[in-house]
Protein backbone atom coordinates (compact mmCIF):
# COMPACT_ATOMS: atom_id res chain seq x y z
CA UNK A 1 0.00 0.00 0.00
CA UNK A 2 1.30 2.97 -0.88
CA UNK A 3 -0.22 5.85 1.44
CA UNK A 4 1.23 8.94 -0.25
CA UNK A 5 -0.91 8.23 -3.25
CA UNK A 6 -3.99 10.18 -3.84
CA UNK A 7 -7.21 8.83 -2.46
CA UNK A 8 -10.45 8.69 -4.18
CA UNK A 9 -12.02 11.94 -3.26
CA UNK A 10 -13.51 11.10 0.21
CA UNK A 11 -14.14 7.86 -0.17
CA UNK A 12 -15.67 8.12 -3.77
CA UNK A 13 -14.89 5.21 -5.45
CA UNK A 14 -16.23 2.57 -8.17
CA UNK A 15 -15.22 -0.71 -9.67
CA UNK A 16 -13.13 1.56 -12.39
CA UNK A 17 -11.21 3.64 -10.32
CA UNK A 18 -10.89 2.05 -6.66
CA UNK A 19 -6.78 2.03 -6.07
CA UNK A 20 -6.05 -1.76 -5.14
CA UNK A 21 -2.55 -0.42 -4.14
CA UNK A 22 -4.07 0.90 -1.41
CA UNK A 23 -6.56 -2.14 -0.09
CA UNK A 24 -3.98 -4.91 0.41
CA UNK A 25 -1.47 -4.13 3.07
CA UNK A 26 1.29 -6.12 3.97
CA UNK A 27 3.23 -5.56 7.71
CA UNK A 28 6.83 -5.26 7.36
CA UNK A 29 8.79 -8.32 8.40
CA UNK A 30 9.76 -6.41 11.48
CA UNK A 31 6.45 -5.82 12.17
CA UNK A 32 5.71 -9.50 11.93
CA UNK A 33 8.02 -10.71 14.34
CA UNK A 34 6.98 -8.41 17.14
CA UNK A 35 3.50 -9.72 16.30
CA UNK A 36 4.44 -13.64 15.85
CA UNK A 37 6.90 -12.93 19.58
CA UNK A 38 3.79 -11.49 21.58
CA UNK A 39 1.82 -14.86 20.76
CA UNK A 40 3.92 -17.35 21.26
CA UNK A 41 3.23 -17.93 24.80
CA UNK A 42 0.07 -16.46 25.02
CA UNK A 43 -1.76 -20.03 24.60
CA UNK A 44 -5.49 -19.94 23.02
CA UNK A 45 -7.69 -17.25 21.94
CA UNK A 46 -9.73 -18.06 24.77
CA UNK A 47 -7.17 -17.53 27.45
CA UNK A 48 -6.19 -13.57 25.58
CA UNK A 49 -9.86 -12.51 25.45
CA UNK A 50 -9.85 -10.78 28.93
CA UNK A 51 -6.12 -9.32 28.31
CA UNK A 52 -5.08 -6.06 28.03
CA UNK A 53 -3.27 -5.51 24.78
CA UNK A 54 -0.33 -3.28 24.96
CA UNK A 55 0.39 -1.02 21.82
CA UNK A 56 3.93 -1.02 23.60
CA UNK A 57 4.32 -4.35 23.23
CA UNK A 58 5.16 -4.28 19.56
CA UNK A 59 5.59 -0.79 18.32
CA UNK A 60 6.39 -1.15 15.11
CA UNK A 61 3.35 -3.51 14.26
CA UNK A 62 0.97 -0.69 15.90
CA UNK A 63 2.41 2.19 13.83
CA UNK A 64 1.81 0.08 10.29
CA UNK A 65 -1.58 -0.31 11.75
CA UNK A 66 -2.19 3.34 12.38
CA UNK A 67 -1.18 3.58 8.69
CA UNK A 68 -4.17 1.37 7.71
CA UNK A 69 -6.60 3.31 9.99
CA UNK A 70 -5.99 6.64 8.53
CA UNK A 71 -7.04 4.91 4.96
CA UNK A 72 -9.81 3.34 6.76
CA UNK A 73 -11.12 6.77 7.89
CA UNK A 74 -9.79 9.35 5.23
CA UNK A 75 -9.33 7.17 1.96
CA UNK A 76 -11.23 4.85 0.41
CA UNK A 77 -12.66 3.68 3.72
CA UNK A 78 -10.97 -0.03 3.91
CA UNK A 79 -8.21 -2.42 3.62
CA UNK A 80 -7.32 -5.81 3.47
CA UNK A 81 -4.66 -6.76 6.02
CA UNK A 82 -2.18 -9.73 4.34
CA UNK A 83 -1.69 -12.88 6.04
CA UNK A 84 1.21 -13.06 8.58
CA UNK A 85 3.27 -16.03 7.25
CA UNK A 86 2.94 -19.48 9.37
CA UNK A 87 0.43 -18.81 11.43
CA UNK A 88 -2.52 -21.52 12.27
CA UNK A 89 -6.33 -21.43 12.84
CA UNK A 90 -5.73 -20.50 15.97
CA UNK A 91 -3.10 -17.72 15.57
CA UNK A 92 -5.06 -16.74 12.97
CA UNK A 93 -7.80 -15.68 15.52
CA UNK A 94 -5.63 -13.86 17.45
CA UNK A 95 -4.31 -11.98 14.64
CA UNK A 96 -8.23 -10.55 14.28
CA UNK A 97 -8.28 -10.02 18.00
CA UNK A 98 -5.48 -8.14 18.88
CA UNK A 99 -6.15 -5.91 15.37
CA UNK A 100 -9.36 -5.33 17.10
CA UNK A 101 -8.09 -4.22 20.69
CA UNK A 102 -5.40 -2.47 18.76
CA UNK A 103 -8.27 -0.27 16.50
CA UNK A 104 -10.44 0.58 19.84
CA UNK A 105 -12.46 -1.74 21.96
CA UNK A 106 -14.11 -4.57 20.52
CA UNK A 107 -18.05 -4.68 21.57
CA UNK A 108 -20.51 -7.60 22.47
CA UNK A 109 -22.37 -8.88 19.71
CA UNK A 110 -24.68 -11.35 21.21
CA UNK A 111 -26.63 -11.99 24.83
CA UNK A 112 -23.38 -13.99 25.65
CA UNK A 113 -21.44 -10.90 25.99
CA UNK A 114 -19.54 -12.21 22.75
CA UNK A 115 -17.16 -9.96 21.38
CA UNK A 116 -15.43 -11.79 18.59
CA UNK A 117 -17.96 -13.99 16.79
CA UNK A 118 -17.18 -16.98 15.20
CA UNK A 119 -18.86 -17.20 11.86
CA UNK A 120 -19.95 -20.32 9.90
CA UNK A 121 -22.57 -22.81 8.61
CA UNK A 122 -24.03 -24.11 11.56
CA UNK A 123 -27.26 -25.81 10.21
CA UNK A 124 -28.05 -25.91 6.31
CA UNK A 125 -31.80 -25.74 7.11
CA UNK A 126 -32.09 -23.01 8.89
CA UNK A 127 -32.85 -19.59 6.98
CA UNK A 128 -32.16 -15.60 7.64
CA UNK A 129 -35.85 -14.88 6.50
CA UNK A 130 -36.92 -17.15 9.56
CA UNK A 131 -35.11 -15.01 12.12
CA UNK A 132 -31.42 -16.73 12.28
CA UNK A 133 -28.64 -14.30 11.94
CA UNK A 134 -26.76 -14.02 8.68
CA UNK A 135 -23.81 -15.80 10.15
CA UNK A 136 -24.67 -18.25 11.30
CA UNK A 137 -25.83 -19.27 7.56
CA UNK A 138 -24.04 -20.62 4.48
CA UNK A 139 -26.98 -18.34 2.77
CA UNK A 140 -26.10 -15.05 0.13
CA UNK A 141 -27.82 -12.09 1.98
CA UNK A 142 -28.45 -8.89 0.82
CA UNK A 143 -25.98 -5.35 0.82
CA UNK A 144 -26.16 -4.29 4.59
CA UNK A 145 -23.86 -2.49 7.45
CA UNK A 146 -23.31 -4.49 10.32
CA UNK A 147 -24.45 -1.64 12.79
CA UNK A 148 -28.23 -2.64 12.53
CA UNK A 149 -28.29 -4.34 15.39
CA UNK A 150 -27.50 -1.37 18.11
CA UNK A 151 -28.29 2.21 17.89
CA UNK A 152 -24.71 2.84 19.69
CA UNK A 153 -22.36 4.56 17.03
CA UNK A 154 -18.95 2.60 16.70
CA UNK A 155 -16.59 2.60 13.37
CA UNK A 156 -14.66 -0.57 12.76
CA UNK A 157 -15.91 -3.62 11.28
CA UNK A 158 -12.97 -6.19 11.43
CA UNK A 159 -13.49 -9.85 9.59
CA UNK A 160 -10.63 -11.82 9.47
CA UNK A 161 -10.86 -15.49 7.63
CA UNK A 162 -9.60 -18.36 9.29
CA UNK A 163 -10.26 -21.01 6.52
CA UNK A 164 -12.37 -20.29 3.20
CA UNK A 165 -14.95 -22.40 1.52
CA UNK A 166 -14.63 -25.56 -1.01
CA UNK A 167 -16.78 -22.74 -3.33
CA UNK A 168 -18.05 -19.44 -3.06
CA UNK A 169 -18.17 -17.10 -0.03
CA UNK A 170 -16.82 -13.86 -2.41
CA UNK A 171 -17.39 -10.29 -0.59
CA UNK A 172 -18.92 -8.21 -2.11
CA UNK A 173 -18.03 -4.35 -0.83
CA UNK A 174 -19.53 -0.88 -2.03
CA UNK A 175 -18.49 2.55 -1.16
CA UNK A 176 -21.65 4.37 0.76
CA UNK A 177 -20.35 7.57 -0.40
CA UNK A 178 -20.94 6.80 -3.88
CA UNK A 179 -24.48 5.24 -3.63
CA UNK A 180 -25.75 8.04 -1.82
CA UNK A 181 -24.47 9.95 -4.61
CA UNK A 182 -26.08 8.49 -7.54
CA UNK A 183 -29.54 8.67 -5.58
CA UNK A 184 -28.80 12.50 -5.07
CA UNK A 185 -28.65 12.84 -8.80
CA UNK A 186 -31.06 10.23 -10.10
CA UNK A 187 -33.79 9.52 -7.00
CA UNK A 188 -33.39 12.49 -4.46
CA UNK A 189 -37.07 11.96 -3.17
CA UNK A 190 -36.32 8.28 -2.46
CA UNK A 191 -33.50 9.31 -0.31
CA UNK A 192 -35.01 11.75 1.55
CA UNK A 193 -36.99 9.15 2.25
CA UNK A 194 -34.38 7.21 3.50
CA UNK A 195 -33.04 9.90 5.93
CA UNK A 196 -36.61 9.17 7.44
CA UNK A 197 -37.07 6.96 11.17
CA UNK A 198 -36.88 3.50 10.38
CA UNK A 199 -37.97 0.55 12.94
CA UNK A 200 -34.93 -1.76 13.49
CA UNK A 201 -34.38 -4.80 16.16
CA UNK A 202 -31.29 -5.61 18.40
CA UNK A 203 -31.23 -8.77 16.74
CA UNK A 204 -29.23 -11.62 18.85
CA UNK A 205 -28.65 -9.14 21.42
CA UNK A 206 -32.35 -8.51 22.96
CA UNK A 207 -36.05 -8.19 22.04
CA UNK A 208 -36.22 -4.68 22.18
CA UNK A 209 -36.83 -2.21 19.16
CA UNK A 210 -35.12 1.51 18.27
CA UNK A 211 -36.02 3.56 15.69
CA UNK A 212 -33.47 5.11 13.33
CA UNK A 213 -32.53 6.47 9.65
CA UNK A 214 -31.36 4.34 7.17
CA UNK A 215 -28.89 7.48 5.91
CA UNK A 216 -27.39 10.27 8.25
CA UNK A 217 -24.88 12.49 8.61
CA UNK A 218 -21.67 13.19 10.45
CA UNK A 219 -20.11 16.64 11.50
CA UNK A 220 -17.89 16.48 7.98
CA UNK A 221 -21.86 16.23 5.99
CA UNK A 222 -20.79 12.59 4.95
CA UNK A 223 -23.32 10.19 4.54
CA UNK A 224 -23.73 7.57 7.79
CA UNK A 225 -25.52 4.44 6.50
CA UNK A 226 -27.27 1.96 8.58
CA UNK A 227 -28.70 -0.97 6.36
CA UNK A 228 -29.85 -4.12 6.03
CA UNK A 229 -33.42 -4.79 4.88
CA UNK A 230 -34.48 -8.00 6.49
CA UNK A 231 -33.85 -6.89 9.82
CA UNK A 232 -35.64 -3.91 9.10
CA UNK A 233 -38.90 -5.47 7.66
CA UNK A 234 -38.85 -7.62 10.36
CA UNK A 235 -38.58 -5.02 12.87
CA UNK A 236 -41.36 -3.11 11.08
CA UNK A 237 -43.40 -6.33 11.79
CA UNK A 238 -42.96 -6.42 15.41
CA UNK A 239 -43.40 -2.63 15.99
CA UNK A 240 -47.13 -3.34 14.14
CA UNK A 241 -46.38 -0.73 11.55
CA UNK A 242 -45.85 -2.46 7.96
CA UNK A 243 -43.50 -0.39 5.60
CA UNK A 244 -45.57 2.13 3.16
CA UNK A 245 -45.77 2.30 -0.44
CA UNK A 246 -43.54 5.08 -0.02
CA UNK A 247 -40.98 3.79 2.12
CA UNK A 248 -41.17 0.09 -0.47
CA UNK A 249 -40.18 2.44 -3.31
CA UNK A 250 -37.26 4.51 -0.94
CA UNK A 251 -36.19 0.96 -0.60
CA UNK A 252 -36.30 -0.73 -3.99
CA UNK A 253 -34.39 2.20 -5.10
CA UNK A 254 -31.35 2.17 -2.93
CA UNK A 255 -31.49 -1.78 -3.12
CA UNK A 256 -31.35 -1.33 -6.95
CA UNK A 257 -28.46 1.37 -6.52
CA UNK A 258 -26.48 -1.28 -4.56
CA UNK A 259 -26.60 -4.11 -6.47
CA UNK A 260 -25.11 -1.78 -10.07
CA UNK A 261 -22.07 -3.57 -10.40
CA UNK A 262 -20.00 -0.53 -11.56
CA UNK A 263 -20.46 0.30 -7.66
CA UNK A 264 -19.17 -3.21 -6.45
CA UNK A 265 -16.08 -5.00 -6.30
CA UNK A 266 -15.72 -9.02 -5.11
CA UNK A 267 -12.94 -9.96 -3.27
CA UNK A 268 -13.12 -13.75 -1.89
CA UNK A 269 -10.75 -13.58 1.86
CA UNK A 270 -7.61 -16.22 1.66
CA UNK A 271 -6.95 -17.68 4.77
CA UNK A 272 -5.17 -14.90 7.15
CA UNK A 273 -6.37 -11.97 5.61
CA UNK A 274 -8.55 -9.47 7.50
CA UNK A 275 -11.08 -6.89 5.88
CA UNK A 276 -11.46 -3.53 8.12
CA UNK A 277 -13.81 -1.20 7.03
CA UNK A 278 -15.45 1.97 7.69
CA UNK A 279 -19.14 -0.06 8.82
CA UNK A 280 -21.08 3.37 8.04
CA UNK A 281 -19.24 3.66 4.85
CA UNK A 282 -18.56 0.61 3.58
CA UNK A 283 -21.42 -1.48 2.68
CA UNK A 284 -21.03 -5.04 2.13
CA UNK A 285 -22.49 -9.26 1.31
CA UNK A 286 -21.22 -12.24 1.12
CA UNK A 287 -21.86 -14.60 -1.74
CA UNK A 288 -23.45 -18.34 -0.91
CA UNK A 289 -21.03 -20.69 -0.32
CA UNK A 290 -20.65 -24.31 0.30
CA UNK A 291 -17.91 -26.07 2.94
CA UNK A 292 -16.03 -29.11 1.40
CA UNK A 293 -18.14 -32.94 2.62
CA UNK A 294 -17.39 -33.87 6.26
CA UNK A 295 -15.54 -30.22 7.22
CA UNK A 296 -15.60 -29.36 10.94
CA UNK A 297 -16.23 -26.48 12.96
CA UNK A 298 -12.92 -24.32 15.07
CA UNK A 299 -14.50 -25.72 18.27
CA UNK A 300 -14.67 -29.15 16.92
CA UNK A 301 -10.54 -29.11 15.15
CA UNK A 302 -9.70 -27.77 19.10
CA UNK A 303 -10.98 -30.74 20.60
CA UNK A 304 -9.05 -33.03 18.52
CA UNK A 305 -11.43 -34.14 15.73
CA UNK A 306 -9.30 -33.90 12.76
CA UNK A 307 -10.62 -33.29 9.30
CA UNK A 308 -10.84 -29.97 6.85
CA UNK A 309 -12.13 -26.82 8.61
CA UNK A 310 -15.25 -25.37 7.57
CA UNK A 311 -15.52 -21.99 5.89
CA UNK A 312 -14.86 -20.08 9.09
CA UNK A 313 -14.39 -15.99 9.99
CA UNK A 314 -14.02 -14.23 12.80
CA UNK A 315 -15.44 -10.76 13.39
CA UNK A 316 -15.58 -8.29 15.87
CA UNK A 317 -17.61 -4.75 15.77
CA UNK A 318 -15.01 -2.42 17.03
CA UNK A 319 -15.52 1.38 18.56
CA UNK A 320 -12.65 4.22 18.30
CA UNK A 321 -11.62 5.26 21.50
CA UNK A 322 -11.19 8.93 20.68
CA UNK A 323 -8.02 10.85 22.31
CA UNK A 324 -8.82 13.40 25.24
CA UNK A 325 -6.27 16.34 24.06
Amino acid sequence: MNMNQQTSEHGRWNASNLDLERVFFKFSPEAEEQFKYYIQNLGELNQIRNFIISKSDFPRFESELEMCREEIEHGQRFVVLEPIEGLDYNEIQMYCWIISNLLGTPLVQDQSGTRLIHIYDRDKTKRIKDGVRYHQTHESGAIHTDNVNTPLPWQYLVVGCVFPAMIGGENIIVSALSAHDFLEKKAPDELAVLKENFWWEYRGISSELYQAPIISYNNNGEPMFRYLRTYLESAHLKAKQPLTDKQIHALDALDATLNMSEFQIKHRLKEGQILVAYDSQILHDRECFTDYPDSISVEEKRAGENGILRRSLERAWVKKIEKIL
